[in-house]
């Protein structure tokens, strides 16, 4: 597939990376020469120096016969007139970008519809849901919804001395809708410094789970809940948070769980910006301070709050008081940060909840640009393993075979978790069968995207 990405930022980084690193063409169109310089020296990718406004660019990159055009710059109004003259080329599909809300809502005007765009993306609005996710499911550090809702992925830590560390999974009895399909395993090399942030293993029934690991579950959601007694980890809903920062993110993450009945303090160092939130948000208790001032937090008894969110302006900001928030006694916290690589360090360092708007957004656009058959994507370890939800062709060579039969055809470091067939969720065992028009959830390396989309 051939892509042309105008803006060279987070967002359209991130997403030329995701496509690149799944054998996409992708064209980077940005009107800073810096910008398309770093990307090439990091990625496999066609730059053009330019403007996405520029009619007369986007009739020249018309010619090498794009399927999709993204419009990710900074600017709203920029990407609707980026994707409206891309539509008026005969550009087959557009995605543009929005920073402001107020361009998804439907009730006056379809933006969408309006601008010629066919998918509208928020990067903020995304990281909004994903913050108020890991709130309400407190002892997962990662937590997604497929086949709209009925198939659920949680992502768990194995405690310390927990009583099956080094038991194979083939003689645990896992709660019922329930399968293994992941285990990030940390590595360490001499002293202490990482050889590789995780091990990723898709497991069989002869591997066991370690202290430490980050197993990642897929089951009929209404069984997830069991996990956590499984593990014998305490589970229980949020009623304070705290969070740092007031910009868009912060805003919404407030109000969003205000709506929700929880507790929710606001810190922001900003006096302006205060009587603003102030203003507009109700139920939610504004304080005008620096919350990179760990005395303050001690006084504010930060400790008393279930959830901290740090989600300043900058990611070394955010580190900076999460880390802070995390000394003053808060015993769970989540980041904010754009750099994902950054995340093995954290989670060192203690932070296990890490939410990016690039991946956020990478992870919606993927689902969307790869193929009319995946109705869903989902990036893990910073690209090192996929899940996918699949549509299943009546062209498939898996239909009608048990996946007992299949397995051997199916690459090593792949699994099939999950089948939805007829509004029903099945875990997949060896006595499964594919049929037409089901869909299937499946974990595998990135290298085997497009060997798992021919199969299925």
């Amino acid at each position: 597939m051939k892509v042309v990405i105008i803006g060279a930022g987070d967002i359209g980084s991130a997403i030329a990376q995701e496509l690149s690193t799944d054998h996409h063409d992708v064209i980077l169109v940005d009107l800073k020469r810096s910008a398309l310089e770093r990307a090439i020296q990091e990625l496999d990718i066609a730059t053009r120096l330019g403007s996405g406004t520029d009619w007369q660019l986007l009739e020249e990159l018309k010619e090498l016969g794009p399927d999709l055009l993204i419009a990710a710059t900074e600017n709203d109004e920029t990407n609707f007139v980026c994707s409206a003259i891309a539509k008026g080329l005969a550009y087959p599909r557009t995605i543009a970008r929005v920073r402001q809300w107020k361009y998804l809502s439907q009730t006056r005007i379809d933006c969408g519809r309006l601008f010629s765009v066919d998918h509208l993306i928020s990067p903020e609005l995304l990281v909004v849901q994903d913050i108020c996710k890991d709130i309400l499911n407190l002892g997962s550090i990662r937590v997604e919804n497929f086949a709209l809702g009925a198939v659920q992925m949680r992502t768990l830590i194995v405690p310390p001395k927990w009583k099956y560390v080094g038991i194979p999974l083939s003689k645990l009895t896992l709660p019922e809708g329930v399968m293994v399909g992941l285990i990030a395993r940390s590595q360490l090399k001499g002293k202490g410094k990482p050889l590789d942030p995780h091990q990723m293993i898709f497991p069989h029934g002869n591997d066991s789970f370690h202290e430490g690991d980050e197993v990642t579950f897929i089951g009929q959601t209404e069984a997830m809940g069991t996990l956590h007694r499984f593990f014998g980890i305490e589970q229980k809903g949020a009623s304070s948070v705290v969070i740092f920062g007031g910009d868009l993110v912060a805003f919404h993450t407030a109000r969003t769980l205000a709506a929700k009945g929880i507790s929710v303090r606001l810190i922001e160092p900003d006096r302006q910006r205060c009587t603003d939130l102030a203003e507009r948000l109700s139920g939610v208790t504004i304080i005008h301070h620096d919350p990179a001032d760990l005395n303050f937090l001690l006084e504010e008894k930060i400790s008393r709050a279930d959830v901290a969110v740090a989600c300043t302006t900058t990611d070394e900001r955010n580190v900076h008081t999460a880390l802070l928030a995390k000394e003053a006694g808060c015993q769970q916290v989540i980041a904010v940060v754009s750099e994902p690589k950054i995340g093995p360090m954290l989670r060192e360092l203690g932070i296990t909840h890490l939410v990016s708007a690039r991946t956020s957004a990478a992870n919606s656009i993927m689902a969307i640009a790869t193929s009319r058959s995946v109705i869903a994507s989902r990036s893990l370890y910073q690209n090192r393993a996929k899940v996918l939800e699949l549509k299943i062709s009546i062209d498939s060579p898996a239909v009608g075979i048990p996946l007992s039969d299949l397995g051997p055809y199916l690459p090593k470091d792949s699994l099939i978790a999950a089948i939805q067939n007829r509004g029903r969720t099945l875990i997949a065992d060896g006595r499964r069968i594919l049929c037409p028009g089901d869909s299937a959830i499946v974990i595998c390396s990135p290298k085997h995207v497009d060997e798992m989309l021919q199969i299925f």
